[in-house]
């Protein structure tokens, strides 16, 4: 197989060897950026066919985002444990995120702020009309986290795969690990800003795409 990666540290390799390199699945992607630059699912789009959902509430982002992922459903909303609410957004390019939650860095802190609205990923996935299993979910929103895993409505949706960048920030890596587990994943391993967390197969009620 290809060596090709376009994640910061070969997140989508990583999905596609634990998938053995199946094709057509399904993915979303919460912090998406423009759709390319350190992408945890462009690969999968380009050259395995999956489909999926991209949700990046930056304008200028999102206008990338949906020209560079035409295949992809892009939602310009910052996923949130509520949803509808306007908020304080740190424009920031990688380091951007919601100010209130925002990661401890000097680009975040002191960058120009806008007006965002917030979605919960339950709302996301059922505007989109996601299947019910989704093999990979990515989320990386510079402190939200918690909150996108919060806004899920696990009785309703499954995701085999899940990375989830840290950072290294505690107790926020601790407490997203102890909501995962709670809900039935499994952590799995970690790279040098994410966990990886697995359902395992035996706990799949869902049917995934084929």
């Amino acid at each position: 197989m290809s060596s090709t990666t376009y994640s910061q540290i070969g997140q989508d390799r990583e999905v596609l060897e634990y998938y053995h390199y199946k094709r057509n699945g399904y993915f979303i992607e919460v912090g998406a950026h423009d759709g390319v630059s350190y992408s945890n699912t462009y690969l999968l789009e380009k050259n395995y066919g999956w489909t999926g959902i991209c949700v990046e509430p930056l304008p200028d982002k999102y206008a990338l985002l949906v020209k560079n992922r035409p295949n992809s459903m892009c939602i310009d909303k910052a996923a949130f444990s509520q949803s509808g609410l306007v908020m304080d957004f740190s424009v920031a390019d990688m380091f951007s995120g919601l100010v209130k939650y925002i990661d401890c860095h000097d680009e975040g802190r002191c960058a120009t702020r806008i007006k965002v609205t917030t979605a919960t990923l339950t709302d996301i996935l059922q505007q989109c009309q996601a299947p019910s299993f989704i093999e990979y979910l990515s989320v990386d929103t510079e402190g939200t986290e918690l909150e996108v895993f919060k806004s899920i409505d696990y009785d309703k949706y499954q995701f085999g795969v899940i990375h989830v960048e840290h950072n290294g920030i505690e107790p926020r890596r601790t407490n997203m690990r102890v909501f995962l587990t709670s809900k039935g994943y499994q952590y799995y391993r970690e790279n040098r800003w994410d966990d990886e967390y697995i359902l395992p197969k035996e706990k799949w009620t869902q049917t995934p795409v084929k």
